[in-house]
């Protein structure tokens, strides 16, 4: 019997669980590979990975814009084909930069995923997505700082939920919140209490907070926000949020 494909546009999930940064890494499991993906799966948590766009029209998973951090390299990654790039090998895991499709098929529905756009400019790399998350049997939400990404995923799938990234009011996806009407904001937590994002949670869909690295944060971090997106310490996969600030209307 052929497997039944989810309705995207049910995102409840999002807020149910903590979602663990590049996957639930530390010690010798690095960022955004297969063991982090497992790990975050077997502790109960949603996962947070970012796609990039590859000079042959790949897509892999990986945070940083270029090379340097991991690998000690300064290359961009969009400059690279995946031939090309599966030289580098993630440390201690010994493995290459996931492709986004193995990771689609290692998660398989098991966790929801929250799917990063890493474009400013080019929205190519969303069509390239689409084309997979059409078939794909699991939940899933996209963000972005890119209103231009958002922008197509609201035109040529309307039925995925969207939220627009942003480290404060002056984000330019937030002034494009009128068009994409987004899901959800997922908001920098070092922001959470300001005026302006204050007035924001009044008139705002739901809130996520990023990035979260320990318990202080998090105990803070829930009076705004619906949920958290964190890294550096295990979260209770149970935890609330006590919202004091209702949300009035969509933006």
């Amino acid at each position: 019997m052929a497997k039944l494909k989810l309705p995207v546009t049910d995102h409840s999930w999002l807020f149910e669980r903590p979602i663990a940064h590049r996957g639930l890494h530390g010690g010798d499991i690095m960022e955004n590979c297969l063991a982090s993906y497992e790990r975050a799966i077997q502790k109960g948590y949603n996962i947070e990975i970012d796609v990039h766009i590859l000079a042959d029209g790949e897509l892999v998973v990986y945070h940083d814009n270029t090379l340097r951090r991991i690998f000690g390299d300064s290359i961009e990654i969009r400059d690279l084909t995946y031939e090309q790039l599966s030289r580098y090998l993630l440390p201690f895991v010994n493995e290459p930069i996931p492709k986004f499709k193995d990771v689609l098929d290692y998660v398989a529905g098991r966790t929801g995923l929250l799917i990063e756009v890493k474009t400013y400019v080019r929205t190519k790399v969303c069509g390239k997505m689409w084309e997979l998350l059409s078939e794909y049997n699991g939940p899933y939400c996209i963000q972005s700082f890119s209103p231009l990404a958002l922008m197509w995923f609201r035109r040529h799938a309307p039925e995925v939920p969207l939220g627009i990234l942003a480290s404060d009011m002056a984000s330019v996806a937030v002034y494009w919140a009128w068009k994409i009407k987004p899901e959800f904001i997922s908001y920098e937590v070092a922001s959470l209490n300001d005026r302006k994002f204050l007035f924001l949670r009044a008139r705002a869909p739901r809130i996520l907070s990023w990035t979260v690295t320990n318990p202080y944060l998090e105990q803070r971090a829930r009076k705004y926000a619906e949920n958290i997106i964190f890294e550096g310490y295990d979260a209770d996969p149970n935890a609330k949020s006590l919202i004091s600030i209702k949300p009035q209307k969509h933006i």
